[in-house]
């Protein structure tokens, strides 16, 4: 996989010769734009970045080590991003485009209403720079397969949902929304994308509303954190199985997923395995 390079001024907005106090300015600015709670523009993956950003840039001492290595890494980036558009460079302009159609495919079905991919996102989740990929978001807009959201970032049309199905994703060994498997290797999220079919999305989700309205007036009900955790996590929606997982630890501390799992009636003994593994895979134990 290939190293990240994360741009902290770029994310912050600032150039990187920005005083203190702008950086202060800026974040205020952006947090209160991107805060969770804020439902106009609320972003929990921005609001993350720009936080993490800012406790770097904001501290002397951190943003003194950042800077030690930031122009060396900024070329870096920029080398790739020439060799990537020679002839013949290291990706076909055809094949981040799939790439970028891909990512805004899923986002679009796991959120039908706040479906939208800022490019430093982008960035961050393909490694490519920003600078290309401004170019192929621009050619994707212009062939109508995505548009801007309010809040700036891209999302995929009818048309872009047409033309990915027909071409198909980038998934597997191409694999496009990478997250750190942790210290066992466990499985990336979006991994799991290949092995669930589209009516099995429909009808998980149906059920994760259904799970969700029962938490909203049952917050402590402890199976439905826990099926809600495995579904987030089979549909690969990692941040939200890993909360659901969290609750579930809140509610019982000894929690087991094996003797869970031993309780509840399956059609064999593989879909038992699968539950259990997900769950898991969630951050059940």
């Amino acid at each position: 996989m290939k190293e990240i390079f994360e741009d902290h001024y770029e994310d912050l907005q600032v150039s990187s010769n920005a005083d203190q106090e702008t950086i202060e300015r800026v974040y205020r600015l952006l947090a209160k734009r991107y805060h969770p709670d804020n439902n106009g523009s609320g972003s929990v993956e921005k609001f993350d970045i720009i936080t993490k950003a800012y406790k770097v840039l904001s501290q002397p001492d951190k943003r003194a080590a950042y800077d030690a290595t930031y122009t060396e890494k900024k070329e870096r980036v920029l080398k790739a991003f020439a060799q990537a558009n020679a002839p013949g460079g290291i990706a076909a302009d055809s094949h981040i485009r799939r790439q970028i159609l891909s990512v805004l495919y899923i986002e679009r079905r796991q959120d039908p209403e706040k479906a939208g991919v800022g490019l430093w996102r982008f960035e961050q989740l393909l490694g490519w720079p920003e600078k290309m990929l401004e170019f192929h978001t621009w050619y994707l807009k212009e062939k109508k397969f995505i548009e801007r959201t309010d809040t700036g970032g891209f999302a995929i049309t009818a048309a872009g949902v047409d033309e990915i199905e027909k071409e198909g994703m980038i998934l597997g060994k191409d694999l496009l929304l990478p997250e750190k498997t942790d210290p066992n290797g466990a499985v990336e999220s979006i991994r799991l994308l290949e092995h669930i079919s589209a009516e099995t999305v429909d009808k998980f989700g149906e059920a994760i509303a259904n799970l969700d309205k029962k938490l909203a007036v049952n917050p402590d009900h402890l199976m439905a954190w826990v099926f809600l955790s495995y579904m987030h996590c089979r549909l690969g929606h990692r941040r939200r199985a890993k909360k659901a997982a969290g609750e579930v630890r809140r509610i019982n501390p000894l929690f087991s997923i094996e003797e869970f799992a031993q309780t509840l009636k399956f059609k064999n003994e593989q879909d038992r395995t699968r539950f259990r593994e997900y769950s898991r895979l969630a951050g059940l134990d």
